[in-house]
């Protein structure tokens, strides 16, 4: 662009040139100049404020980074760039020599509970009281023949034909009928012993070879005892262990 000063001289020359007034030539110079001064300022103006936006310049973008879950190994990198120390776990190592934690000693199993043994059932041959207790080695006055002996028995009393039960499990072994005794019973018992029934009705209920179980009838009890008939009707039973020795019948069941 020609400056202010070569513009108003090569005005002046052409005013001379023309025949024009220098003074005149002056005045219309100043308002030139005043003209062109103006126009220097807006065009200055102009490209200190609009030029920028005109020539295509854009605001910067921000960028924006979102807060992504790191990775243990990134994580690593990052506290070893910026110098974070992961903690020091000591870990205590078994000196030689040192002696092994004993195992815990293993629960003894619970004993197993002791066999129960119940007592045998015993059944007491009539529903009657002793009338004439067991003896053993004693010598007791026997009523019917006015004598001394030892009474191998015990006598249960009973009213004639009442029943006669079966003292305890068992097998029939003998029956037979004694003139002084009346019809009579064995039971082999299922522990070993013998138990005698005396004094039965003719006709009892069970053979020989009967299974029986405490409780069962047998038979009956008869109308006299010859051999005890001072005792009235009753019942006289023997008790016999697996040797064959007489035992108390009233402990039978111990």
């Amino acid at each position: 662009m020609p400056s202010t000063l070569s513009i108003i001289s090569a005005e002046v020359k052409n005013m001379q040139k023309n025949g024009k007034p220098v003074h005149a030539a002056e005045d219309k110079g100043f308002y030139i100049i005043l003209v062109l001064c103006i126009a220097a300022i807006a065009i200055s103006g102009y490209v200190l404020f609009f030029a920028p936006l005109s020539g295509g310049a854009s605001m910067e973008s921000v960028e924006y980074t979102p807060n992504l879950p790191v990775s243990a190994e990134e994580d690593a990198r990052t506290q070893a760039a910026a110098g974070v120390q992961e903690p020091v776990v000591d870990t205590v190592l078994p000196t030689e020599g040192a002696e092994a934690p004993e195992a815990p000693a293993e629960p003894e199993a619970p004993a197993e509970p002791a066999e129960q043994t119940s007592a045998p059932v015993w059944v007491k041959p009539v529903n009657g009281e002793v009338v004439q207790a067991f003896s053993g080695d004693n010598l007791v006055y026997q009523k019917t023949f006015g004598d001394w002996r030892v009474h191998d028995g015990a006598d249960y009393l009973g009213a004639s034909g009442a029943r006669v039960y079966a003292v305890a499990d068992g097998e029939v072994t003998e029956v037979t009928s004694d003139p002084l005794w009346g019809a009579c019973v064995t039971l082999r018992l299922t522990d070993g012993r013998t138990a005698t029934y005396r004094g039965l009705a003719e006709g009892p209920k069970v053979k020989k070879g009967s299974s029986v179980k405490a409780g069962d009838v047998v038979g009956s009890v008869a109308a006299v005892v010859p051999a005890e008939a001072e005792e009235g009707p009753h019942i006289h039973l023997e008790l016999r262990d697996p040797d064959g020795v007489t035992v108390d019948p009233e402990q039978g069941a111990k």
